[in-house]
Protein backbone atom coordinates (compact mmCIF):
# COMPACT_ATOMS: atom_id res chain seq x y z
CA UNK A 1 0.00 0.00 0.00
CA UNK A 2 1.26 3.48 -0.84
CA UNK A 3 2.03 5.29 2.37
CA UNK A 4 0.95 8.62 0.83
CA UNK A 5 -2.24 7.73 -1.07
CA UNK A 6 -3.36 4.38 0.35
CA UNK A 7 -3.48 2.89 -3.14
CA UNK A 8 -2.20 -0.61 -3.86
CA UNK A 9 1.44 -0.81 -4.95
CA UNK A 10 3.01 -3.70 -6.84
CA UNK A 11 6.31 -4.49 -8.51
CA UNK A 12 8.94 -1.82 -8.74
CA UNK A 13 6.73 0.86 -7.15
CA UNK A 14 6.43 -1.23 -3.98
CA UNK A 15 10.15 -2.02 -3.93
CA UNK A 16 11.05 1.66 -4.38
CA UNK A 17 8.81 2.67 -1.47
CA UNK A 18 10.29 -0.11 0.66
CA UNK A 19 13.84 1.05 -0.06
CA UNK A 20 12.91 4.63 0.76
CA UNK A 21 11.48 3.54 4.11
CA UNK A 22 14.55 1.42 4.88
CA UNK A 23 17.02 4.18 3.98
CA UNK A 24 15.22 6.89 5.96
CA UNK A 25 14.33 4.91 9.10
CA UNK A 26 16.84 5.34 11.89
CA UNK A 27 17.89 2.05 13.50
CA UNK A 28 16.22 1.63 16.90
CA UNK A 29 13.11 3.71 16.16
CA UNK A 30 10.69 0.90 15.31
CA UNK A 31 9.18 -0.50 18.50
CA UNK A 32 8.69 -4.07 17.33
CA UNK A 33 11.67 -4.16 14.96
CA UNK A 34 14.51 -2.30 16.68
CA UNK A 35 17.16 -3.48 14.19
CA UNK A 36 15.14 -2.33 11.14
CA UNK A 37 16.40 0.62 9.12
CA UNK A 38 19.70 2.19 8.29
CA UNK A 39 22.40 4.22 9.98
CA UNK A 40 22.27 6.64 7.02
CA UNK A 41 19.98 9.10 8.87
CA UNK A 42 22.67 9.37 11.57
CA UNK A 43 25.08 10.68 8.94
CA UNK A 44 22.83 13.58 7.93
CA UNK A 45 24.32 17.06 8.32
CA UNK A 46 27.88 15.77 8.44
CA UNK A 47 30.39 17.35 6.05
CA UNK A 48 30.32 15.70 2.64
CA UNK A 49 33.91 14.51 2.77
CA UNK A 50 34.84 11.26 0.99
CA UNK A 51 34.83 9.26 4.22
CA UNK A 52 31.24 10.25 5.04
CA UNK A 53 30.08 9.49 1.49
CA UNK A 54 31.68 6.06 1.80
CA UNK A 55 29.85 5.61 5.13
CA UNK A 56 26.57 6.32 3.30
CA UNK A 57 27.40 3.68 0.69
CA UNK A 58 28.08 1.13 3.42
CA UNK A 59 24.91 2.03 5.34
CA UNK A 60 22.75 1.71 2.24
CA UNK A 61 24.41 -1.55 1.14
CA UNK A 62 23.93 -3.11 4.58
CA UNK A 63 20.28 -2.03 4.70
CA UNK A 64 19.53 -3.47 1.26
CA UNK A 65 21.26 -6.71 2.16
CA UNK A 66 19.38 -7.04 5.45
CA UNK A 67 15.88 -5.90 4.51
CA UNK A 68 15.18 -5.99 0.77
CA UNK A 69 15.74 -9.41 -0.82
CA UNK A 70 13.84 -8.39 -3.96
CA UNK A 71 16.83 -6.42 -5.27
CA UNK A 72 20.54 -6.93 -5.73
CA UNK A 73 22.87 -3.98 -5.32
CA UNK A 74 24.93 -3.15 -8.41
CA UNK A 75 26.67 -0.02 -7.19
CA UNK A 76 26.54 3.66 -6.39
CA UNK A 77 27.22 6.93 -8.14
CA UNK A 78 27.85 10.22 -6.39
CA UNK A 79 25.63 12.68 -8.24
CA UNK A 80 26.31 15.78 -6.16
CA UNK A 81 28.14 16.84 -3.02
CA UNK A 82 28.55 20.40 -1.86
CA UNK A 83 30.28 22.23 0.98
CA UNK A 84 26.99 22.60 2.87
CA UNK A 85 26.70 18.83 3.31
CA UNK A 86 24.07 18.20 0.63
CA UNK A 87 24.74 14.88 -1.05
CA UNK A 88 22.87 13.18 -3.87
CA UNK A 89 23.60 9.48 -4.39
CA UNK A 90 22.30 7.25 -7.14
CA UNK A 91 21.78 3.67 -5.99
CA UNK A 92 21.83 1.14 -8.81
CA UNK A 93 19.99 -2.13 -8.21
CA UNK A 94 18.63 -5.09 -10.17
CA UNK A 95 15.12 -6.30 -9.46
CA UNK A 96 15.56 -10.06 -8.85
CA UNK A 97 12.16 -11.13 -10.23
CA UNK A 98 12.48 -9.34 -13.57
CA UNK A 99 16.23 -8.82 -14.00
CA UNK A 100 15.60 -5.13 -14.70
CA UNK A 101 18.14 -2.58 -13.57
CA UNK A 102 16.77 0.39 -11.69
CA UNK A 103 18.23 3.60 -10.27
CA UNK A 104 17.13 5.32 -7.10
CA UNK A 105 18.13 8.86 -6.26
CA UNK A 106 18.84 9.35 -2.57
CA UNK A 107 19.28 12.87 -1.24
CA UNK A 108 21.06 13.30 2.03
Amino acid sequence: MCRHTGKRLTGWDHIRQSLDVIFTTRVGTRLERRAFGSVAPDLTDKPSVPEIVLDYYVAIAEAIDAYEPRVELNGFALEQADENGAVQIRVEVTEVATGQRQNIGYAI
